[in-house]
Formats: C-alpha cells, structure tokens, sequence
C-alpha cells in the first residue's frame, strides 16, 4: 500500500486501544531539519533530500520531492525575473507559473538562473531560503545536516499519546462499494459515519462518551452501529515528515494483527507546491503533478481506515483538498 507523496506536517493515528500496536508504532521515531539554504546548494543535494521552502512572507514557493524534482512556485515578478519558463495555472485570477526541473540539471544556464535568484535575495537582505529536509531515514537525515554543517538544527519526532475512556466504539467491518445502484447510498452513508466517527474521535469530542448526556435540542449525534464502550489510543508526530516514515507507519498498521481497526490520518504542507505524485503508466512516479496553489490557509488532507477481515486487511480513504488543486480536475 505505498502512497507517493510529498511530506506531512503531522500524522495522526487513532485505534480501539491494544498495547502491542500502541508499542510498535510508539517506537517508530524520525527526524528533520530547519535551517537556512541557497537554491542552488538545494539543487546541489543531487535529489537524495526532500526539501520546502519555509518563507511566509514571500509570494514565491519551492520544494524537492521524493522523485527529487524542483519544483518553483513563482508569482509574476519573480517568474519574469528569473527566465526559466514554465506553465501559468490553470486558475481564473491567478497570474504565477509553476516551473519542474529534473534531478540532474544538465542546462548550465538553468543553474546559472537559480543561482543569481540566491544572488538577488542576498543583496536584497532576505539571505539563503529558511527551508525544512530530510532524507530516507534518520541516519541519512543525520549525515546531510552534518554535510551542511546543520547538526545542532536536525530535530526529532516522537509520537504523542492521548487516552481516552469510556467511548462508544463501533465495530468495523469495511466492505466493498456495490454495484446495485439501490445499496450504493446505503454504503456512501455508513461511510461517511465512519469517517464523521474517526474526525470526532480525533478531536476527543464529548459526544462519543458513553456516559454523555446531551440536549437533545442542542446537539444530537449517534455514533455508527454496532458499537461497543471502550477505550480509544490516539498518537500523532508533528514535524517535516518524510514519505518514507509515512509509509513506515502504514506498514506497521497494515502487519498489526490487531485490533479490528485503525485509522490513519495526514495533514499536508498547504503552502508546498506540489502536493500529490501521481503513478505513470508503468506503475513509477510520474514526473508531472497536478497543479495548485500553495497557501497556508489551504486544504489537503487524507483519512484511510484499515479494517482486519481475519488473516485480510481492507481500506477505505477519503481525501479533502482545496479549490486551488486540480487533483480532481
């Protein structure tokens, strides 16, 4: 089950309560950096880090994803300015151009252009890009920082915990969507109860309690059926998280032989330009993403509820992003 994507700025991990998978995944740690860089010294990591670019307060945006290509985010001056040509987006009002470079830049002029960008930030007292990275794992991410003289800014990320008593839980059993058009909005909408429970739970909401009492006239909410009471686990890790720690937690959720089901849930970078990688035709990463617009009021989120069916592990997820994403088209 491996989902190709740029980093997350937290997971969250939430299931029925049982120690051994509280345990493993407790156990799963990762780091990052936070420092400062020159786009061109970015380029020059031969694609072996993933990287963002962490200005706010510029219009401009840049990040390295796992396939380790650039990709700039440029709004109409800077876009002018720095002579490498690239696609305008695709959305009504807005005038900036998204520009993909390969790992390996084989055009001297391009990397002439990029690093007379660093040149012009320097002389306009701005200085290197602020900018998070990592690499495949912890040791690599350790070795960079080292190579670029960050090992006093590498930080770690371990997960947080959050028990929860006494809370209505149901018993999951995810089947396959239908065929019959009859029982297709029966499914849609336990469903979406599923995921409605899991965003509750998340937020440790009253509701859920077994023991709550609410105005009817106030607020009413039935968790799905069948249920039971008992306790929820809750772990979330916070930081610049890298596809392959993503996918580490995955796995061990995916082995887990219990319980009954997981839920797994990721928040993007919404101010990163590239916030999904599709799969090409050969089943590899392709080398064009989807357009948007990175904002940090964005939206892109995804929620996979895996489920144990005995020896089987079933999922579903669901996915929300912004108007500015042409994911969906």
């Amino acid at each position: 089950m491996d989902i190709p994507a740029p980093p997350r700025q937290h997971l969250d991990v939430l299931f029925p309560s049982n120690p051994a998978l509280h345990a493993t995944l407790s156990a799963l740690e990762t780091v990052y950096v936070k420092a400062r860089m020159p786009l061109a010294g970015a380029r020059e990591s031969g694609g072996e880090l993933t990287m963002l670019s962490a200005d706010n307060a510029q219009d401009d945006a840049w990040c390295v994803d796992p396939r380790g290509v650039l990709t700039l985010h440029l709004a109409a001056p800077s876009y002018q300015t720095l002579g490498i040509t690239g696609p305008r987006l695709p959305f009504k009002g807005y005038d900036e151009h998204t520009v993909s470079l390969p790992p390996r830049l084989t055009n001297d002029s391009d990397v002439h252009k990029l690093r007379a960008w660093d040149l012009r930030r320097e002389q306009a007292g701005l200085g290197p890009w602020p900018v998070f990275y990592c690499a495949t794992d912890a040791d690599a991410t350790a070795k960079a920082a080292a190579a670029h003289e960050h090992t006093a800014l590498v930080r770690a990320v371990k997960a947080e915990t959050r028990m929860t008593h006494n809370m209505r839980v149901p018993e999951v059993t995810l089947g396959a969507r239908p065929t019959e058009a009859d029982a297709v909005a029966d499914w849609e909408a336990d469903i979406r109860a599923l995921f409605e429970w899991v965003g509750l739970a998340g937020l440790g909401a009253q509701r859920l309690q077994a023991n709550d009492r609410v105005d009817a006239y106030v607020a009413v909410y039935d968790a799905p059926e069948p249920s039971v009471v008992g306790d929820i686990t809750h772990l979330r890790w916070r930081g610049f998280l890298g596809p392959a720690f993503v996918q580490s937690v995955i796995d061990a959720v995916v082995s887990a032989g219990a319980p009954q089901f997981v839920s797994i849930t990721a928040h993007a970078f919404p101010e990163s330009p590239v916030s999904y990688i599709p799969q090409g035709k050969d089943g590899a990463a392709s080398l064009k993403s989807p357009a948007r617009v990175p904002r940090a009021d964005g939206e892109d989120v995804w929620c996979m509820v895996v489920s144990r069916d005995g020896d089987t592990a079933r999922w579903c997820m669901a996915e929300s992003i912004g108007p500015l994403d042409a994911r969906w088209g």
